[in-house]
């Protein structure tokens, strides 16, 4: 399976810069990245547990991958993928994990 997305950019670094095997879809797919994300969010069973009706627990563990690197950005830990670009309004686009 490729990396197709910021928040699999995220799991990829988190499962030691490689690929993740099962999509998010799968429960073995949900199964790695829930263990991925423990050590950094120690109740996220919990979390998805008590997800509100309708979400999507693979939206869930995208949202906690966004806030492991949101921290790892306010930590000065995150790094880029490329060379930051900027959109038609002049902002900085580029993908962090």
């Amino acid at each position: 399976m490729g990396i197709r997305g910021p928040s699999e950019v995220c799991f990829w670094a988190l499962n030691g810069k490689s690929a993740m095997k099962h999509n998010k879809k799968t429960e073995k797919g949900r199964n790695k990245r829930i263990d991925l994300l423990r050590p950094h969010f120690p109740n996220i069973e919990r979390l998805l547990d008590a997800k509100p009706q309708g979400v999507g627990t693979d939206d869930l563990l995208d949202a906690a991958a966004a806030a492991w690197t949101a921290l790892r950005r306010y930590r000065g830990e995150a790094h880029r993928v490329c060379t930051p670009e900027r959109d038609e309004r002049g902002l900085e686009v580029t993908i962090f994990y």
